[in-house]
């Protein structure tokens, strides 16, 4: 007879089972503490974002309201899909919140100008992404003011009089409108831990700050800024200061280059919590349309994960210069901007192919006597035109990196696929030069 005061001997099966439970049971209080952090994230994210974000009421009149989404149909099985939206984002060159650590190149000016306008179009059935960048001396009529350049518009009557005139100008209809601050841009770039640029050659900009070596360099808020502010950009090249893409359009494509880098470096938030944190370092420095609620900005800052970078189409409405009443205007330049104008209300490619040989220039970045001409060789082709074959300012390139235009990087895919490597990424190029190969220690052996 069993003694009485002895444990029970539970069976194999019985041992397995309660170990189950008790999994079970673990696996139910870490869940429900997770939904328990989950809900307090969420709610102090809100209470952050209701305390600090600026709602804009007045603009909601001039955008137009998103579709429902389009359900397919029963019989087909059709699952809702979103629509595409369009968002207009403007830079404001407002100085306020700027403090000494984002600089001294700032220059102190009352009020604040749409020194940034672009149209960002999400699609998010398939994770693409549009930007096309309007030149803030566009030549427009401002419905009350008459002629005068683009950015004025912000200036005269605020977000909604932005809208208006950027919707008469491009006949692009507009979702939603957020405006950001100098203090906001360096405040997300710094919630990232920065974003990573490759420069070909030591480069700076006196003017904005900039003052970088070469290499693949880690930029946080601060030098970030100066780099999107750069319009006197200059390169080291030969032991000599030279200006390369130094213009309000080059300008407008390094801000396409650091916000393709943004998104890229968007995709990082693993958990809510992370996409909370970027939220709440953005919020003091935005203001949104009203129709733009808390849960629409978290499900776009978390939907940026699924964005693939070498999937977003940039470009710069194509302009020329011109002189009126001794100021300088962008007038929009026919037919290419009407083409591109109707390629981003279509959601079809805004690049346009290369007229004839993508120029090249090959760079030897990691020391290796004859990896440049090597990389030059593979690319000796009809379709290429090697224009120069030197060493790049740094040696320190681990990998291969193929750097064009924003809204020239088809060209720089096409070369990394006759390539077999390389990493394509936008940033600056010489006038006369399509795309830049720098090549790396993961080149194949000469």
């Amino acid at each position: 007879m069993a003694d009485p005061s002895s444990p029970p001997v539970l069976s194999s099966r019985s041992r397995v089972g309660t170990w189950v439970r008790r999994a079970v049971v673990a696996v139910v209080i870490v869940v429900g503490i997770g939904a328990l952090a989950s809900a307090l994230i969420v709610k102090h994210v809100s209470d952050t974002i209701e305390d600090n974000l600026t709602r804009d009421s007045d603009v909601v009149q001039a955008l137009t309201p998103t579709t429902k989404p389009d359900v397919g149909s029963a019989d087909t099985g059709g699952t809702p899909e979103s629509p595409a939206v369009t968002f207009l984002i403007i830079g404001s060159d407002s100085r306020e919140g700027v403090t000494d650590d984002l600089g001294t190149h700032f220059g102190d000016f009352p009020g604040q100008r749409a020194d940034v306008i672009m149209l960002v179009k999400t699609y998010p059935g398939d994770g693409r992404l549009q930007v096309l960048s309007i030149p803030r001396d566009l030549e427009v009529d401002i419905e009350g003011y008459g002629t005068n350049r683009i950015n004025a518009a912000f200036a005269f009557g605020g977000s909604e009089l932005m809208v208006l005139t950027v919707r008469q100008a491009t006949g692009l209809d507009i979702n939603h409108y957020i405006e950001i601050n100098f203090v906001g841009f360096a405040a997300i770039v710094d919630e990232l831990g920065g974003v990573v640029i490759n420069f070909p050659h030591p480069a700076r900009d006196l003017k904005s700050g900039l003052n970088v070596d070469a290499g693949a360099q880690r930029l946080d808020g601060a030098a970030a800024l100066a780099y999107v502010r750069s319009r006197s950009y200059q390169e080291l090249q030969g032991g000599r200061w030279i200006s390369v893409d130094a213009s309000d359009i080059g300008r407008m494509r390094r801000q396409q280059q650091l916000i393709l880098t943004v998104l890229a470096e968007m995709k990082r938030p693993a958990t809510i919590a992370d996409a909370s944190n970027l939220v709440q370092a953005m919020a003091g420095s935005l203001t949104v349309d009203a129709l733009l609620t808390q849960r629409s900005m978290l499900e776009l800052v978390w939907a940026m994960r699924s964005i693939d970078p070498a999937q977003i189409d940039a470009a710069t409405l194509p302009t020329y210069g011109k002189t009126i009443d001794d100021r300088s205007y962008q007038l929009p330049k026919e037919p290419d901007a009407t083409q591109v104008l109707a390629a981003f209300a279509t959601g079809s490619p805004l690049a346009s192919a290369a007229d004839g040989p993508i120029r090249i220039q090959v760079l030897n970045g990691n020391g290796v006597a004859g990896s440049a001409a090597t990389a030059a060789a593979a690319l000796d082709s009809s379709e290429f035109e090697i224009v120069e074959v030197g060493d790049a300012e740094s040696k320190d390139f681990a990998a291969t990196v193929i750097i064009a235009r924003s809204d020239r990087l088809a060209l720089a895919r096409a070369v990394q696929t006759t390539l077999g490597f390389g990493e394509v990424t936008p940033g600056s190029v010489p006038t006369g030069v399509d795309a830049i190969v720098i090549v790396g220690s993961d080149a194949p052996a000469a």
